[in-house]
């Protein structure tokens, strides 16, 4: 199942990864089921997101043996729901693991990566039912399979009704998938330029660099002066420190702006008496401010810390300070064309909720503006750049995803990755440059643009009705 993911991306693995758990699992009472699913959760979670080590040790840790709980009640319910007849049970337990990944990406803050429908994030006509029913359908399909195999394996009775059920829902989501995505219509397009620093922590850190940074990212927004530009997007935090500390480097990137005749989307801290909030300012092409929008779901332990009256120790240990979280889902508009768009900082472009929110705010498009770099070079950039695909898909949204150390890339209103940041030898990750191309925009609203999570509310009902009946 790791190896489904980043980097490797073998996806054709996770179809069939948890047939070997579901066989330790067969048989055995809920208390050793929880144990040992709870240890192959652990085992899990520990390789694919074992990389939050450069950040705390001690948090991965804790995280990693939380997240492994989920594991823990998929193998209960899996025991207890073998009461129930194969083609029902296949569902149930399908609709068990979806309805947990949308508990796991909602519940304390939320983390929403590592879904199992996330390695399919490059099978373009299977993912297309996200538009309906989120990643959590994706990951609803993947399991089916998993079960079915596991069924199969150990000749259990109805598999001619258990096959022809499962293949005929794949067999729809793929018709629906490749109608979609062969639908032909002459969409506005949106052109947009990218620029990748590759500024480490240590120098991003020190104050004395400052005016080098911004110098260094000048220079290579320079570089796309002749590519006719509609938006230029910095990194997160492209202008270190509160923004009002710094008037003559906000000078000359205004300067820049006004010299391109372009906008420049940055990302800085703004204060506003005692808050500090982590932002993203657009400057118009006309070198002035037109704009800025404050990250609302911020990073616990990292950008807040949780439950400060109970956890406030923890500060006397690790000095960290509160940022202020945003409240408006501010859509920014590009003169003279008014292309409109919303912007996700940080991780913010892997929640679900938030993607909503901005499509129906009258977002056309996605902006991410990232700094990955705290990980070092490992997978973490490209799992986050593989949850936020389904974004695009869920809402029909094309994203412009800007990372300081990367991985920057465009990717179109279906998913497909348009554009990606690279070097001569196709490297992504700890390289500077810049990339540029043209993205559909689409004005109008998925079903789950407009309904939510319907798909994840009907597999809880599943659950509960089988609770009921079994």
């Amino acid at each position: 199942m790791v190896f489904s993911f980043p980097k490797l991306e073998w996806s054709f693995l996770a179809w069939f990864a948890l047939v070997p758990l579901f066989c330790v699992l067969d048989g055995q009472k809920p208390w050793r089921a929880f144990r040992r699913a709870y240890l192959c959760g652990f085992l899990f979670f520990f390789a694919a997101i074992g990389w939050i080590i450069y950040v705390t040790y001690a948090g991965a840790f804790l995280l990693v043996a939380f997240l492994a709980l989920y594991f823990a009640f998929f193998g209960m319910a899996f025991v207890y729901f073998q009461r129930l007849a194969l083609v029902p049970r296949i569902f149930v337990l399908a609709s068990v693991w979806a309805a947990l990944e949308f508990i796991r990406d909602h519940l304390f803050s939320g983390f929403g990566w590592v879904m199992l429908g996330e390695t399919q994030y490059q099978n373009l006509w299977l993912i297309q039912i996200a538009d309906r029913t989120g990643v959590y359908g994706v990951s609803f399909l993947v399991m089916m399979v998993n079960l079915l195999i596991f069924e199969t394996l150990r000749m259990r009775a109805s598999l001619f009704k258990a096959n022809v059920a499962v293949i005929t829902v794949l067999s729809l989501v793929l018709i629906y998938g490749f109608l979609v995505t062969g639908h032909k219509k002459d969409y506005p397009m949106v052109r947009v330029g990218l620029v990748q620093p590759n500024i480490s922590l240590k120098e991003n850190w020190d104050e004395g660099r400052k005016p080098w940074i911004v110098a260094k990212t000048v220079q290579l927004t320079q570089k796309l002066k002749d590519k006719k530009l509609d938006l230029i997007v910095w990194p997160e935090s492209s202008l270190p420190g509160v923004i009002s500390d710094s008037p003559y480097l906000i000078s000359e990137i205004r300067m820049t702006a006004a010299g391109l005749h372009t906008p420049i989307l940055i990302g800085s801290i703004a204060q506003n008496g005692e808050k500090y909030y982590n932002s993203a300012y657009l400057i118009g092409a006309d070198g002035q401010i037109l704009g800025r929008y404050d990250k609302i779901h911020l990073v616990p332990f990292g950008e807040y810390l949780p439950l400060r009256p109970v956890l406030g120790w923890i500060s006397k240990i690790v000095p960290l300070d509160d940022f202020t979280s945003g409240k408006n889902y501010k859509i920014f508009s590009i003169d003279p064309s008014q292309k409109k768009f919303g912007v996700l900082i940080c991780f913010e472009d892997t929640l679900g909720y938030l993607r909503r929110h901005f499509a129906q705010a009258g977002a056309e498009f996605f902006v991410n503006m990232t700094n990955d770099a705290w990980f070092k070079d490992t997978k973490s950039p490209f799992l986050h750049m593989q949850a936020a695909v389904f974004g695009c898909v869920e809402n029909h949204r094309s994203l412009v995803r800007a990372a300081n150390t990367g991985v920057s890339v465009l990717v179109d209103p279906w998913g497909r990755i348009i554009t990606t940041l690279s070097d001569g030898s196709g490297k992504k990750t700890f390289i500077e440059g810049t990339a540029w191309g043209s993205l559909p925009l689409i004005h109008e609203k998925t079903f789950y643009t407009k309904y939510g999570d319907i798909f994840t509310i009907l597999c809880f009902l599943c659950i509960l009705v089988a609770v009921i009946t079994a």
